[in-house]
């Protein structure tokens, strides 16, 4: 359950996004997730994760090479 004031460990809410450690830092840093440093130690508020209705990291994936070839000169990857 999504409930406001429960926090888990910053490597379990990297597990409960399927991503990083440090894509949950830089989500922190963005103010994309809520949470707060103890003793050097960071956690995660459960109610601002994708489980309370936030797209995960992966959803944003793009699809083709990625590289930015653009239109006219491709690399033939999409």
């Amino acid at each position: 359950m999504c409930t406001s004031g429960t926090t888990v460990p910053i490597a379990e809410a990297a597990a409960l996004l399927a991503t990083t450690e440090t894509r949950v830092l830089m989500m922190l840093k963005k103010n994309e997730l809520q949470g707060n440093q103890v003793d050097g130690d960071w956690f995660v508020d459960k109610a601002s994760l994708q489980l309370c209705g936030k797209p995960k990291p992966s959803d944003f994936r793009k699809t083709g090479c990625g590289g930015g070839c653009g239109s006219g000169g491709g690399c033939g990857g999409h």
